[in-house]
């Protein structure tokens, strides 16, 4: 099959997906969408304004778990659009199962706003709450979705089978802003289960992401384990990085005016949902394998090492931070520590003297 017929083939598929989406949707009526202003809440909300019109009604949630600019933005859309916008504040940390941070953070997270779109829903006589899970969502770890069926609330996306290539090919084709924009998720997510969640240090977490963007990095996560930022990029934004002392300082310093005492990026790099990982069995436990982990980082020369569970901290001489920049051996050494049971290996950014 050539080139040209496969993209047909997938362009004739799309629209039959979208025409299911669309009867779904017709068929509903009225709707309340919850609406973050990512993709695929923003992709749903085009498609019902399309089909629906004014009986399309968008749902944000404004709380101390969204970065800053992230309601501005979301709002934008819905008035590029045409989209009637409601916003709700929401009181999720006032739950103390949320802010405790259990593994099913997420599902009090969709508890609080469903509940609000519920009483909306009341007084504006509408039917069906939607939100955006699509058919690659089905099988991930996803809390939110069991609020989803607890709460009535569908996803249209889903049900029509559409999955993220899909929802991203179609927002581009509507010039939905967004279409191309990275993943993103509340910043409570930066939290390993179990640490619990503050407004103070959420605010930590904002100004942190915000300061790495204003550097130019657009895809990234500030992990926050309490006193210690590690940071997720990219891997040739790494490599940039842990080529360039400066950046690395100018980096450090902020963080530390924002409150953190140790400053670090993680040598395995950008990847969404990191904080599930620890949900995986450990290999073996961490503070057992120092001595390991220090032979596989001899080559780099000298190092100071410490093990928070299943994270690796490292300080390294400039000259073994250089070396890192390189991808290939960093992977190779990745592979190694990972071997040993660390799911996050934390390298400081300030390097030895």
């Amino acid at each position: 099959m050539t080139v040209l017929v496969q993209a047909e083939q997938q362009n004739t598929d799309l629209d039959e997906k979208l025409e299911r989406l669309e009867t779904l949707l017709r068929s509903m009526g009225r709707v309340l969408i919850g609406y973050s202003g990512g993709v695929d809440s923003a992709m749903l909300a085009v498609a019902a304004h399309r089909v629906l019109g004014e009986n399309a009604i968008a749902v944000t949630a404004d709380s101390e778990s969204y970065a800053t600019g992230e309601l501005a933005a979301a709002s934008d859309i819905t008035q590029l659009f045409g989209i009637r916008h409601v916003v709700v504040r929401t009181a999720e940390l006032d739950n103390p199962e949320y802010a405790r941070n259990p593994p099913n953070r997420c599902y009090f997270c969709k508890q609080e706003l469903f509940t609000h779109m519920q009483r909306l829903a009341a007084e504006m006589k509408v039917e069906h709450i939607l939100y955006g899970q699509n058919a690659d969502d089905a099988g991930d770890f996803r809390p939110g979705a069991q609020a989803a069926s607890d709460y009535g609330v569908r996803a249209p996306l889903m049900e029509a089978g559409l999955t993220k290539a899909d929802i991203r090919e179609l927002a581009r084709r509507w010039e939905v802003p967004v279409w191309n924009r990275p993943a993103m998720a509340c910043l409570s997510s930066r939290f390993p289960y179990g640490t619990a969640i503050t407004a103070e240090d959420l605010r930590m977490v904002d100004q942190a992401e915000k300061h790495l963007r204003q550097c130019g990095y657009i895809q990234l996560r500030t992990r926050h384990h309490v006193d210690l930022a590690r940071i997720e990029l990219l891997a040739a934004d790494l490599d940039q990085l842990l080529q360039n002392p400066a950046l690395r300082a100018q980096i450090a310093a902020a963080f530390a005016g924002f409150g953190y005492q140790h400053i670090t990026a993680d040598l395995r790099g950008f990847r969404s949902g990191s904080m599930n990982e620890v949900l995986l069995p450990a290999a073996a436990r961490a503070d057992e394998t120092l001595g390991r982990a220090r032979q596989a980082l001899a080559f780099l020369g000298p190092c100071e090492l410490g093990a928070r569970e299943q994270m690796l901290c490292l300080r390294l001489e400039e000259q073994a931070m250089f070396a890192l920049a390189d991808q290939a051996r960093r992977q190779a050494l990745v592979v190694r520590l990972e071997d040993l049971g660390f799911r996050y290996l934390a390298l400081d950014l300030n390097p030895l003297d």
